[in-house]
């Protein structure tokens, strides 16, 4: 029996690094992608039925050619993830063009790439599933997180127009929506913007960075977050959206429930401004 195939981007290490595993421990085969595969850590390639391709969101070119080897070495392919992702935090006001443009090239235009090179070879296979990594940033409103919102945001969107474009080809499209998870996001894939040199910002930028410091202590694991993408990923029917960890739920309904000048004053407390 063929088995099913995953195709995920940013999968060296955090969430992508362990929703490979958990789908290889499902009896999936996996086209592993990401920027620089000589970096791999070495577990990912001693995986079985795993495939490390090199694949850079922002560089079309390596997306066609990521997707067009992985269908030629496995055959077809399932499910493809959507994970990459990078954020440049801290006061909009601070951000360079060029920073701008990074968080937006990666996190949105990235994620329309790989949708953009994903549906012909499902609408010829006549199925497959869309799963786009959002936030509870997709959601709601942070401070210092100007931008990262703007692309998740945009990502709920564009994920909630594709479910009813693409399921007449019998496309699914999925989005997981975690909250606060301990992976690199705040090491490599993050990226502080500069506060404006008259000091302005500073005592603000400190208080909500040291109350974020205490959220993300009871931050998700990646494992769970991979658990919520599998099941996303073979769930039928019409639900779209699939937060990940408590945190992330707990929010959402709170959010759901609440009026959103409620929601704000709450936030405010908590970030203590």
């Amino acid at each position: 029996m063929t088995k099913p195939v995953l195709f995920i981007t940013g999968a060296s290490s955090g969430i992508g690094l362990a929703t490979v595993k958990y789908f290889v421990a499902k009896g999936w085969e996996v086209a592993a992608t990401m920027r620089n595969i000589e970096k791999a850590p070495a577990g990912l390639k001693q995986l079985q039925g795993v495939k490390l391709y090199q694949l850079d969101v922002t560089v079309p070119e390596t997306i066609t050619n990521a997707l067009g080897q992985a269908l030629k070495d496995f055959g077809a392919i399932t499910a493809v993830v959507n994970n990459a992702g990078y954020g440049a935090i801290g006061p909009f006001e601070g951000a360079s063009e060029a920073q701008i443009q990074q968080q937006i090239d990666t996190n949105l235009m990235g994620v329309i790439r790989v949708i953009q090179g994903a549906i012909p070879i499902f609408r010829q296979q006549n199925g497959g599933v869309i799963v786009n990594i959002s936030s509870i940033a997709g959601r709601v409103g942070m401070p210092l997180y100007s931008l990262y919102h703007a692309t998740k945001f945009a990502i709920e969107g564009l994920t909630e127009s594709l479910y009813y474009e693409l399921r007449p080809f019998n496309i699914r499209v999925r989005l997981v929506e975690p909250g606060p998870v301990k992976t690199e996001f705040n090491g490599r894939s993050r990226q502080d913007l500069p506060t404006p040199e008259d000091g302005s910002y500073n005592g603000f930028v400190q208080k909500v960075n040291r109350a974020y410091g205490l959220v993300f202590s009871y931050a998700s694991t990646p494992e769970t977050v991979a658990r919520t993408i599998y099941r996303a990923t073979i769930r039928k029917g019409p639900v779209i959206r699939y937060p990940s960890g408590v945190m992330a739920k707990t929010l959402m309904v709170f959010n759901k429930l609440t009026p959103g000048s409620i929601m704000r004053l709450f936030t405010r407390g908590v970030l203590g401004l």
